[in-house]
């Protein structure tokens, strides 16, 4: 692991309004971003339905997810992007300051309603989020809040030996994350073929009986037969102790949502607005047309 860059940062008070403000939330980038709906990255065959469902369903029920990719520009901060059209209007969006970050949303926010989000965990820029800053955002989890974040890792294994050693987290913070994805780059067809992204991996992440923080596998992508494929009781464990439901009524959510976002997809609904009507639609809700704190602005 480098040694974490020396930057100077200026701390000051966070008012309410400063945290709706997605700060760098692209990176650093010579190109501008270009937002993907949760239904183009499914058309794209990056994740299938029901991979994506059941991340729906944990981050509507305010549950904490991570997505990990070793390469630049595998689609992390893109995938995550998308997922959060899924939240309901009602949950505040608290973009976190990186390095600069004074933990005043603690004062502003309630946290049960509350997802706060890191565009990146990692010293390559003030504005992502590491060290001490880093330590303290997974600690505030213990008061209910939900986090959504990135890092660089090329497997949920290396993911948790970094979080865990490499910058400290605390095994029992870093187990109230429901969701640790990974994604990968790869070339279509041969070497030259055109690049393509997938999630190859979901994993929950758990405290065992020693401290430390195990990765069980939910999701394994084939690369031979370009297919995700699910272990349907983990998943639905994993869900219970999230939404509280029982294994019949989550596994009829999960088909309900699979065939909601099969059908969008079908449909050629694509685009962010529409597709965020779509989601606000099925959550019986009225959207509004500006959305608080929306990265893709």
């Amino acid at each position: 692991m480098e040694a974490p860059r020396r930057y100077l940062v200026r701390e000051r008070p966070l008012s309410s309004d400063d945290y709706d403000v997605p700060v760098g939330w692209w990176g650093w980038s010579w190109e501008p971003p270009v937002p993907m709906s949760l239904t183009e990255i499914l058309a794209a065959g990056n994740l299938d339905l029901r991979t994506a469902a059941l991340c729906w369903l944990v981050l509507e029920a305010h549950g904490s997810m991570l997505i990990a990719a070793e390469q630049p520009h595998s689609g992390k901060t893109t995938t995550l992007t998308a997922f959060l059209d899924v939240l309901p209007s009602t949950v505040r969006r608290v973009f976190i300051r990186g390095w600069a970050e004074t933990f005043d949303y603690l004062r502003h926010t309630e946290p049960a309603r509350t997802l706060l989000l890191a565009n990146e965990l990692s010293s390559h820029l003030p504005v992502y989020l590491w060290g001490p800053k880093a330590v303290e955002t997974f600690r505030t989890l213990r008061k209910g809040y939900a986090l959504a974040s990135t890092l660089h890792a090329d497997s949920a294994d290396e993911a948790v030996a970094q979080l865990t050693g490499d910058l400290g987290i605390h095994p029992a913070d870093l187990s109230r994350i429901d969701l640790l994805l990974v994604m990968r780059l790869y070339r279509a067809g041969t070497a030259y073929g055109p690049l393509v992204r997938r999630v190859v991996s979901v994993h929950r992440l758990v405290a065992d009986l020693a401290g430390a923080v195990r990765p069980l596998p939910l999701v394994e992508w084939d690369a031979e037969r370009d297919a995700h494929d699910h272990d349907p009781g983990a998943e639905l464990e994993m869900l219970c102790l999230r939404r509280g439901s029982s294994p019949e009524t989550l596994s009829a959510e999960i088909a309900r949502r699979e065939a909601y976002l099969g059908d969008l997809t079908a449909r050629g609904v694509t685009d962010i607005p529409a597709v965020r009507d779509a989601f606000a639609e099925f959550r019986g809700e009225k959207l509004p047309r500006i959305v608080r704190g929306d990265p893709t602005a």
